[in-house]
């Protein structure tokens, strides 16, 4: 089943909210090791996406950034297959 326009708003919203949080994502980030600050993280997302899926957990948050995450990668890949995404 197809999101709605409204659900595809709130993950878009949840995306820039994930954008925020370099300890999540940026593996080169000082903040990315620093478990307190990413737990911290997690818990913000957390609450935004209990705003949608009210019964999530914090596994079922990071496994939907995951899948996210996998998904892009494999589409910057085939857009620009040459091109890696550790290069900046």
């Amino acid at each position: 089943m197809a999101p709605s326009k409204e659900e595809k708003k709130f993950i878009l919203e949840v995306i820039e909210m994930y954008h925020g949080f370099p300890e999540l994502w940026e593996v080169k980030s000082k903040e990315y090791s620093d478990r307190e600050k990413k737990e911290a993280a997690y818990d913000t997302l957390l609450l935004k996406h209990k705003e949608w899926y009210t019964e999530a957990t914090k596994d079922d948050l990071k496994k939907k950034l995951n899948a996210m995450r996998t998904s892009f990668r494999r589409l910057a890949l085939s857009v620009h297959p040459l091109r890696t995404l550790a290069t900046n």
